[in-house]
Protein backbone atom coordinates (compact mmCIF):
# COMPACT_ATOMS: atom_id res chain seq x y z
CA UNK A 1 0.00 0.00 0.00
CA UNK A 2 1.23 3.50 -0.84
CA UNK A 3 2.10 6.03 1.84
CA UNK A 4 -1.37 6.86 3.26
CA UNK A 5 -2.91 10.25 2.71
CA UNK A 6 -5.07 9.80 5.82
CA UNK A 7 -4.16 7.71 8.87
CA UNK A 8 -6.79 7.26 11.59
CA UNK A 9 -5.45 5.83 14.83
CA UNK A 10 -7.60 4.75 17.81
CA UNK A 11 -10.17 7.47 17.12
CA UNK A 12 -12.88 7.89 19.77
CA UNK A 13 -15.93 10.12 20.06
CA UNK A 14 -17.91 9.79 23.29
CA UNK A 15 -20.95 11.88 24.14
CA UNK A 16 -21.39 12.55 27.87
CA UNK A 17 -24.62 11.48 29.57
CA UNK A 18 -25.57 13.87 32.34
CA UNK A 19 -28.30 13.68 34.97
CA UNK A 20 -29.47 15.31 38.16
CA UNK A 21 -29.83 18.84 39.41
CA UNK A 22 -26.07 19.37 39.22
CA UNK A 23 -25.94 17.98 35.67
CA UNK A 24 -23.20 15.55 36.56
CA UNK A 25 -21.86 13.09 34.02
CA UNK A 26 -23.03 9.58 34.80
CA UNK A 27 -21.84 7.85 31.66
CA UNK A 28 -21.05 8.26 27.98
CA UNK A 29 -22.45 7.11 24.66
CA UNK A 30 -19.49 5.56 22.84
CA UNK A 31 -20.47 6.44 19.30
CA UNK A 32 -16.93 5.81 17.99
CA UNK A 33 -14.74 3.73 20.26
CA UNK A 34 -11.23 3.24 18.93
CA UNK A 35 -11.21 2.84 15.14
CA UNK A 36 -8.05 2.71 13.02
CA UNK A 37 -7.47 2.58 9.26
CA UNK A 38 -5.47 4.18 6.43
CA UNK A 39 -6.57 5.67 3.11
CA UNK A 40 -4.04 5.80 0.28
CA UNK A 41 -3.89 8.54 -2.39
CA UNK A 42 -6.58 7.89 -5.00
CA UNK A 43 -8.20 5.13 -2.94
CA UNK A 44 -11.87 4.78 -1.96
CA UNK A 45 -12.44 3.21 1.44
CA UNK A 46 -16.01 2.23 2.25
CA UNK A 47 -17.22 2.49 5.85
CA UNK A 48 -20.33 0.35 6.19
CA UNK A 49 -22.68 -0.72 8.95
CA UNK A 50 -26.29 -0.49 10.09
CA UNK A 51 -27.86 2.73 11.33
CA UNK A 52 -26.51 3.79 14.71
CA UNK A 53 -23.16 2.03 14.42
CA UNK A 54 -21.22 5.33 14.45
CA UNK A 55 -20.39 5.82 10.75
CA UNK A 56 -21.52 9.43 10.45
CA UNK A 57 -19.95 10.37 13.78
CA UNK A 58 -16.69 8.88 12.55
CA UNK A 59 -16.96 11.02 9.40
CA UNK A 60 -17.54 14.30 11.22
CA UNK A 61 -14.80 13.49 13.75
CA UNK A 62 -12.26 12.60 11.06
CA UNK A 63 -12.79 15.89 9.25
CA UNK A 64 -13.16 17.66 12.61
CA UNK A 65 -16.64 19.03 12.26
CA UNK A 66 -16.92 17.50 15.73
CA UNK A 67 -14.13 17.39 18.28
CA UNK A 68 -12.87 13.82 18.81
CA UNK A 69 -12.59 12.54 22.37
CA UNK A 70 -9.27 10.77 21.74
CA UNK A 71 -7.03 9.38 19.03
CA UNK A 72 -5.35 11.02 16.07
CA UNK A 73 -6.09 11.71 12.41
CA UNK A 74 -2.86 12.28 10.50
CA UNK A 75 -3.33 13.99 7.15
CA UNK A 76 -0.60 13.81 4.52
CA UNK A 77 1.79 12.38 7.11
CA UNK A 78 4.33 11.44 4.48
CA UNK A 79 4.77 15.05 3.38
CA UNK A 80 6.87 17.81 4.91
CA UNK A 81 6.63 16.42 8.46
CA UNK A 82 7.43 12.82 7.60
CA UNK A 83 7.13 10.38 10.52
CA UNK A 84 8.79 12.66 13.05
CA UNK A 85 6.93 13.36 16.27
CA UNK A 86 6.70 16.45 18.41
CA UNK A 87 8.28 16.55 21.84
CA UNK A 88 4.96 15.59 23.46
CA UNK A 89 4.63 12.56 21.16
CA UNK A 90 1.97 14.07 18.90
CA UNK A 91 2.23 14.05 15.11
CA UNK A 92 2.77 17.46 13.44
CA UNK A 93 0.04 16.63 10.91
CA UNK A 94 -2.54 15.41 13.44
CA UNK A 95 -5.62 17.45 12.59
CA UNK A 96 -7.17 16.81 16.02
CA UNK A 97 -4.51 19.20 17.38
CA UNK A 98 -4.66 21.82 14.65
CA UNK A 99 -5.13 25.46 15.56
CA UNK A 100 -7.89 27.46 13.86
CA UNK A 101 -5.41 28.74 11.27
CA UNK A 102 -4.09 25.24 10.53
CA UNK A 103 -7.63 23.87 10.41
CA UNK A 104 -8.67 26.48 7.84
CA UNK A 105 -5.70 25.49 5.66
CA UNK A 106 -6.70 21.81 6.07
CA UNK A 107 -10.20 22.64 4.80
CA UNK A 108 -8.69 23.46 1.39
CA UNK A 109 -7.51 19.86 1.13
CA UNK A 110 -10.46 18.02 2.68
CA UNK A 111 -14.18 18.46 2.08
CA UNK A 112 -17.40 16.64 2.92
CA UNK A 113 -20.55 15.64 1.02
CA UNK A 114 -23.60 15.29 3.25
CA UNK A 115 -26.45 12.79 3.11
CA UNK A 116 -29.23 15.34 2.59
CA UNK A 117 -28.17 18.01 0.08
CA UNK A 118 -31.36 20.01 0.71
CA UNK A 119 -30.46 20.74 4.33
CA UNK A 120 -26.85 21.61 3.51
CA UNK A 121 -27.74 24.57 1.26
CA UNK A 122 -28.97 28.00 2.37
CA UNK A 123 -32.34 28.45 0.59
CA UNK A 124 -31.70 32.23 0.39
CA UNK A 125 -28.47 31.81 -1.61
CA UNK A 126 -28.19 30.92 -5.27
CA UNK A 127 -26.38 27.66 -5.89
CA UNK A 128 -23.57 29.57 -7.58
CA UNK A 129 -23.08 31.74 -4.51
CA UNK A 130 -23.19 28.66 -2.25
CA UNK A 131 -20.52 26.86 -4.25
CA UNK A 132 -18.38 29.97 -4.69
CA UNK A 133 -18.58 30.93 -1.01
CA UNK A 134 -15.72 28.55 -0.21
CA UNK A 135 -13.46 30.34 -2.70
CA UNK A 136 -14.31 33.66 -1.08
CA UNK A 137 -13.64 32.36 2.44
CA UNK A 138 -10.23 31.13 1.33
CA UNK A 139 -9.16 34.46 -0.13
CA UNK A 140 -10.39 34.70 -3.73
CA UNK A 141 -11.83 38.22 -3.89
CA UNK A 142 -12.27 38.39 -7.67
CA UNK A 143 -15.98 37.61 -8.14
CA UNK A 144 -15.67 37.22 -11.92
CA UNK A 145 -13.00 34.58 -11.48
CA UNK A 146 -15.10 32.85 -8.79
CA UNK A 147 -18.08 32.77 -11.14
CA UNK A 148 -16.03 31.32 -13.98
CA UNK A 149 -14.68 28.52 -11.75
CA UNK A 150 -18.14 27.67 -10.40
CA UNK A 151 -19.78 27.70 -13.84
CA UNK A 152 -17.08 25.35 -15.10
CA UNK A 153 -17.65 22.97 -12.18
CA UNK A 154 -21.42 22.99 -12.65
CA UNK A 155 -20.91 21.83 -16.22
CA UNK A 156 -18.42 19.14 -15.15
CA UNK A 157 -20.97 17.64 -12.75
CA UNK A 158 -23.63 17.47 -15.46
CA UNK A 159 -25.50 20.74 -14.97
CA UNK A 160 -25.50 24.01 -16.92
CA UNK A 161 -23.47 27.17 -16.32
CA UNK A 162 -26.76 29.07 -16.42
CA UNK A 163 -27.83 27.23 -13.25
CA UNK A 164 -25.48 29.54 -11.31
CA UNK A 165 -28.27 32.05 -10.56
CA UNK A 166 -30.96 29.55 -9.61
CA UNK A 167 -31.97 28.62 -6.05
CA UNK A 168 -31.80 25.18 -4.37
CA UNK A 169 -35.59 24.63 -4.36
CA UNK A 170 -35.57 24.73 -8.17
CA UNK A 171 -33.55 21.50 -8.39
CA UNK A 172 -34.39 17.83 -7.88
CA UNK A 173 -32.65 15.71 -5.25
CA UNK A 174 -30.19 14.26 -7.75
CA UNK A 175 -29.36 17.71 -9.14
CA UNK A 176 -28.78 19.05 -5.62
CA UNK A 177 -26.33 16.24 -4.97
CA UNK A 178 -24.49 17.18 -8.17
CA UNK A 179 -24.26 20.75 -6.85
CA UNK A 180 -22.97 19.35 -3.53
CA UNK A 181 -20.27 17.53 -5.50
CA UNK A 182 -19.32 20.77 -7.24
CA UNK A 183 -19.08 22.54 -3.89
CA UNK A 184 -16.87 19.77 -2.48
CA UNK A 185 -14.55 20.04 -5.51
CA UNK A 186 -14.34 23.82 -5.81
CA UNK A 187 -11.16 24.08 -3.69
CA UNK A 188 -9.54 21.18 -5.55
CA UNK A 189 -9.16 19.01 -2.42
CA UNK A 190 -7.17 15.80 -2.06
CA UNK A 191 -9.63 14.08 0.27
CA UNK A 192 -13.45 13.91 0.37
CA UNK A 193 -15.70 12.32 2.99
CA UNK A 194 -19.01 11.28 1.43
CA UNK A 195 -21.62 10.52 4.10
CA UNK A 196 -24.44 8.46 2.57
CA UNK A 197 -24.41 10.65 -0.59
CA UNK A 198 -26.96 8.57 -2.52
CA UNK A 199 -29.19 7.05 0.19
CA UNK A 200 -31.91 9.71 -0.27
CA UNK A 201 -32.06 9.26 -4.06
CA UNK A 202 -34.04 6.96 -6.36
CA UNK A 203 -32.17 3.86 -7.53
CA UNK A 204 -31.82 5.11 -11.12
CA UNK A 205 -30.43 8.44 -9.91
CA UNK A 206 -28.13 6.63 -7.49
CA UNK A 207 -26.42 4.90 -10.40
CA UNK A 208 -25.84 8.23 -12.18
CA UNK A 209 -24.38 9.92 -9.09
CA UNK A 210 -22.14 6.94 -8.31
CA UNK A 211 -20.82 6.97 -11.89
CA UNK A 212 -20.23 10.72 -11.61
CA UNK A 213 -18.34 10.30 -8.32
CA UNK A 214 -16.20 7.58 -9.86
CA UNK A 215 -15.38 9.72 -12.91
CA UNK A 216 -14.58 12.80 -10.84
CA UNK A 217 -12.37 10.78 -8.54
CA UNK A 218 -10.26 9.67 -11.49
CA UNK A 219 -10.22 13.17 -12.97
CA UNK A 220 -9.23 14.95 -9.76
CA UNK A 221 -7.14 12.09 -8.27
CA UNK A 222 -9.18 12.10 -5.07
CA UNK A 223 -9.01 9.94 -1.98
CA UNK A 224 -12.48 9.11 -0.74
CA UNK A 225 -14.05 7.88 2.49
CA UNK A 226 -17.45 6.61 1.32
CA UNK A 227 -19.97 5.95 4.09
CA UNK A 228 -23.06 3.84 3.49
CA UNK A 229 -25.34 1.21 5.00
CA UNK A 230 -25.97 -0.28 1.53
CA UNK A 231 -23.53 -3.08 0.70
CA UNK A 232 -24.53 -3.11 -2.98
CA UNK A 233 -23.52 0.56 -3.29
CA UNK A 234 -20.26 -0.09 -1.45
CA UNK A 235 -19.44 -2.92 -3.86
CA UNK A 236 -19.80 -0.65 -6.89
CA UNK A 237 -17.51 2.17 -5.83
CA UNK A 238 -15.03 1.12 -3.11
CA UNK A 239 -11.54 -0.36 -3.33
CA UNK A 240 -11.56 -1.52 0.29
CA UNK A 241 -14.27 -1.88 2.92
CA UNK A 242 -14.26 -1.36 6.69
CA UNK A 243 -17.24 -2.91 8.48
CA UNK A 244 -18.33 -1.04 11.61
CA UNK A 245 -20.43 -2.32 14.51
CA UNK A 246 -21.29 -0.40 17.69
CA UNK A 247 -18.39 2.02 17.40
CA UNK A 248 -15.73 -0.52 16.39
CA UNK A 249 -14.36 -1.84 13.10
CA UNK A 250 -14.86 -5.61 13.05
CA UNK A 251 -13.50 -6.37 9.57
CA UNK A 252 -11.50 -4.56 6.90
CA UNK A 253 -10.24 -5.74 3.55
CA UNK A 254 -10.32 -5.40 -0.25
CA UNK A 255 -13.87 -5.16 -1.56
CA UNK A 256 -13.76 -8.17 -3.86
CA UNK A 257 -12.18 -10.37 -1.21
CA UNK A 258 -14.50 -9.26 1.58
CA UNK A 259 -17.60 -9.86 -0.52
CA UNK A 260 -16.39 -13.25 -1.70
CA UNK A 261 -15.11 -14.50 1.66
CA UNK A 262 -16.44 -12.53 4.68
CA UNK A 263 -14.63 -13.47 7.88
CA UNK A 264 -16.82 -11.85 10.55
CA UNK A 265 -20.38 -13.02 11.30
CA UNK A 266 -21.68 -9.45 11.18
CA UNK A 267 -20.24 -9.00 7.68
CA UNK A 268 -21.95 -12.26 6.68
CA UNK A 269 -25.27 -10.90 7.92
CA UNK A 270 -24.86 -7.62 6.05
CA UNK A 271 -24.02 -9.40 2.81
CA UNK A 272 -26.96 -11.77 3.19
CA UNK A 273 -29.30 -8.74 3.27
CA UNK A 274 -28.37 -7.67 -0.27
CA UNK A 275 -31.49 -8.24 -2.43
CA UNK A 276 -31.11 -10.76 -5.23
CA UNK A 277 -32.66 -10.03 -8.66
CA UNK A 278 -33.38 -13.73 -9.21
CA UNK A 279 -37.06 -14.42 -8.35
CA UNK A 280 -36.32 -18.15 -8.28
CA UNK A 281 -33.79 -17.77 -5.49
CA UNK A 282 -34.92 -19.26 -2.18
CA UNK A 283 -31.89 -18.09 -0.23
CA UNK A 284 -32.94 -16.03 2.78
CA UNK A 285 -30.97 -13.45 4.67
CA UNK A 286 -29.45 -14.11 8.07
CA UNK A 287 -31.90 -12.99 10.74
CA UNK A 288 -30.10 -11.48 13.71
CA UNK A 289 -32.05 -12.43 16.81
CA UNK A 290 -31.14 -11.17 20.22
CA UNK A 291 -30.62 -8.00 22.18
CA UNK A 292 -29.57 -4.85 20.34
CA UNK A 293 -27.05 -3.21 22.71
CA UNK A 294 -26.77 0.47 23.52
CA UNK A 295 -23.59 2.48 22.80
CA UNK A 296 -23.93 3.92 26.31
CA UNK A 297 -23.60 0.42 27.80
CA UNK A 298 -21.87 -1.86 25.29
CA UNK A 299 -21.64 -5.56 26.20
CA UNK A 300 -18.43 -7.10 27.46
CA UNK A 301 -16.16 -9.11 25.19
CA UNK A 302 -17.17 -9.11 21.55
CA UNK A 303 -19.86 -6.46 21.17
CA UNK A 304 -21.69 -8.50 18.55
CA UNK A 305 -22.18 -11.57 20.75
CA UNK A 306 -25.68 -10.52 21.88
CA UNK A 307 -26.94 -10.96 18.30
CA UNK A 308 -24.37 -13.24 16.65
CA UNK A 309 -25.69 -16.29 14.79
CA UNK A 310 -22.33 -18.04 15.27
CA UNK A 311 -21.80 -17.24 18.94
CA UNK A 312 -19.40 -19.77 20.51
CA UNK A 313 -20.63 -22.48 22.88
CA UNK A 314 -18.64 -23.25 26.04
CA UNK A 315 -16.84 -26.54 26.59
CA UNK A 316 -19.29 -29.32 27.42
CA UNK A 317 -22.19 -27.89 25.43
CA UNK A 318 -22.87 -28.97 21.86
CA UNK A 319 -26.25 -27.78 20.66
CA UNK A 320 -27.75 -26.77 17.36
CA UNK A 321 -26.52 -23.20 16.86
CA UNK A 322 -30.06 -21.79 16.56
CA UNK A 323 -31.03 -23.44 19.86
CA UNK A 324 -27.94 -22.04 21.56
CA UNK A 325 -28.80 -18.56 20.31
CA UNK A 326 -32.32 -18.98 21.68
CA UNK A 327 -31.03 -19.99 25.12
CA UNK A 328 -28.75 -16.95 25.27
CA UNK A 329 -31.63 -14.70 24.18
CA UNK A 330 -33.78 -16.12 27.00
CA UNK A 331 -30.95 -15.59 29.49
CA UNK A 332 -30.48 -11.97 28.41
CA UNK A 333 -34.22 -11.25 28.65
CA UNK A 334 -34.31 -12.75 32.14
CA UNK A 335 -31.34 -10.68 33.25
CA UNK A 336 -33.14 -7.58 32.00
CA UNK A 337 -36.30 -8.65 33.86
CA UNK A 338 -38.14 -8.36 30.57
CA UNK A 339 -40.49 -11.37 30.70
CA UNK A 340 -44.09 -10.87 31.82
CA UNK A 341 -45.30 -14.24 33.11
CA UNK A 342 -48.82 -13.01 33.82
CA UNK A 343 -49.14 -11.71 30.27
CA UNK A 344 -47.99 -15.10 28.94
CA UNK A 345 -50.69 -16.80 31.02
CA UNK A 346 -53.36 -14.43 29.74
CA UNK A 347 -52.35 -15.01 26.12
CA UNK A 348 -52.53 -18.80 26.32
CA UNK A 349 -55.37 -20.34 24.26
CA UNK A 350 -58.67 -21.23 25.94
CA UNK A 351 -60.43 -24.61 25.87
CA UNK A 352 -63.86 -25.33 24.36
CA UNK A 353 -65.59 -23.91 27.43
CA UNK A 354 -63.59 -20.68 27.26
CA UNK A 355 -61.38 -21.56 30.21
CA UNK A 356 -57.77 -20.35 29.94
CA UNK A 357 -55.40 -23.30 29.87
CA UNK A 358 -52.79 -21.49 31.90
CA UNK A 359 -51.06 -24.45 33.49
CA UNK A 360 -47.38 -24.11 34.34
CA UNK A 361 -46.41 -26.64 31.67
CA UNK A 362 -48.16 -24.55 29.04
CA UNK A 363 -46.29 -21.46 30.22
CA UNK A 364 -42.98 -23.31 29.96
CA UNK A 365 -43.85 -24.51 26.45
CA UNK A 366 -44.88 -21.03 25.40
CA UNK A 367 -41.55 -19.57 26.57
CA UNK A 368 -39.62 -22.29 24.74
CA UNK A 369 -41.59 -21.59 21.59
CA UNK A 370 -41.04 -17.84 21.82
CA UNK A 371 -37.26 -18.31 21.99
CA UNK A 372 -37.10 -21.18 19.43
CA UNK A 373 -36.00 -23.71 22.05
CA UNK A 374 -37.30 -27.25 21.33
CA UNK A 375 -38.93 -29.37 24.02
CA UNK A 376 -35.89 -31.67 24.11
CA UNK A 377 -32.35 -30.39 23.57
CA UNK A 378 -30.50 -33.70 23.56
CA UNK A 379 -28.27 -32.78 26.51
CA UNK A 380 -29.21 -33.87 30.02
CA UNK A 381 -27.13 -31.19 31.76
CA UNK A 382 -28.44 -28.40 29.56
CA UNK A 383 -32.04 -29.59 29.92
CA UNK A 384 -31.69 -29.82 33.70
CA UNK A 385 -30.46 -26.22 34.02
CA UNK A 386 -33.07 -24.92 31.62
CA UNK A 387 -35.83 -26.75 33.50
CA UNK A 388 -34.66 -25.24 36.80
CA UNK A 389 -34.70 -21.78 35.27
CA UNK A 390 -38.19 -22.23 33.80
CA UNK A 391 -39.47 -23.49 37.17
CA UNK A 392 -38.38 -20.20 38.69
CA UNK A 393 -39.94 -18.26 35.81
CA UNK A 394 -43.39 -19.78 36.38
CA UNK A 395 -42.96 -18.84 40.06
CA UNK A 396 -42.32 -15.27 38.84
CA UNK A 397 -38.77 -15.38 40.23
CA UNK A 398 -37.01 -13.86 37.22
CA UNK A 399 -33.89 -12.95 39.19
CA UNK A 400 -33.45 -16.52 40.39
CA UNK A 401 -34.06 -17.83 36.87
CA UNK A 402 -31.44 -15.44 35.51
CA UNK A 403 -28.93 -16.66 38.11
CA UNK A 404 -29.48 -20.29 37.07
CA UNK A 405 -29.08 -19.45 33.40
CA UNK A 406 -25.95 -17.37 33.96
CA UNK A 407 -24.24 -20.17 35.90
CA UNK A 408 -24.62 -22.67 33.06
CA UNK A 409 -24.99 -20.69 29.85
CA UNK A 410 -22.04 -18.38 29.27
CA UNK A 411 -20.33 -17.87 25.93
CA UNK A 412 -16.58 -17.23 25.62
CA UNK A 413 -17.54 -14.38 23.30
CA UNK A 414 -18.68 -12.29 26.28
CA UNK A 415 -15.57 -13.04 28.34
CA UNK A 416 -12.79 -12.09 25.91
CA UNK A 417 -12.29 -9.12 23.64
CA UNK A 418 -11.27 -10.57 20.25
CA UNK A 419 -7.91 -9.58 18.85
CA UNK A 420 -7.57 -8.63 15.20
CA UNK A 421 -6.72 -11.68 13.07
CA UNK A 422 -4.86 -11.07 9.81
CA UNK A 423 -6.07 -13.32 7.01
CA UNK A 424 -3.52 -11.78 4.63
CA UNK A 425 -1.63 -8.49 4.29
CA UNK A 426 -4.78 -6.44 3.61
CA UNK A 427 -7.65 -8.45 5.11
CA UNK A 428 -8.28 -8.64 8.87
CA UNK A 429 -11.19 -9.25 11.23
CA UNK A 430 -11.86 -9.42 14.96
CA UNK A 431 -13.63 -12.62 15.96
CA UNK A 432 -12.86 -15.32 18.57
CA UNK A 433 -13.72 -18.00 16.02
CA UNK A 434 -10.47 -17.24 14.18
CA UNK A 435 -8.43 -17.11 17.39
CA UNK A 436 -9.70 -20.58 18.32
CA UNK A 437 -8.91 -21.90 14.86
CA UNK A 438 -5.38 -20.50 15.02
CA UNK A 439 -4.80 -22.05 18.45
CA UNK A 440 -6.10 -25.41 17.27
CA UNK A 441 -3.86 -25.31 14.20
CA UNK A 442 -0.84 -24.37 16.34
CA UNK A 443 -1.57 -27.22 18.78
CA UNK A 444 -1.92 -29.70 15.89
CA UNK A 445 1.39 -28.51 14.42
CA UNK A 446 3.17 -29.00 17.77
CA UNK A 447 1.77 -32.51 18.07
Amino acid sequence: MDEPLVSVRDLKKHYPIKKGLLNRQVGAARAVDGISFDIAPGETLGLVGESGCGKSTAATSIIRLEEPTAGEVVFNGGGRAGAERNADGSHPNDITRFSETELKAFRRDAQMIFQDPSSSFDPRMTVGAAVGELLQVHGMSDRHRRRAIVENLLERVGLSASDYDRYPHEFSGGQKQRIALARALVLNPDFIVADEPVSALDVSIQAEILKLIDDLQDEFDLSLLFISHDMSVIKKICDRVAVMYLGEIVEIGPTEQLFADPQHPYTEALLSAIPTPDPRSTAGGIELKGTVPSPSNPPSGCRFHTRCHRVIQPDGIDLDQANWRGILNLRDRLEAGNIDVEQIRENLPTDEEGVNAAGDDRVRSQIRSEFDIPEQLGSTDVERSLAQALDRVVEDDLEGAADVMSETFTTPCEESVPERTRHDDRHASSCLLHERTERAQAAAAND
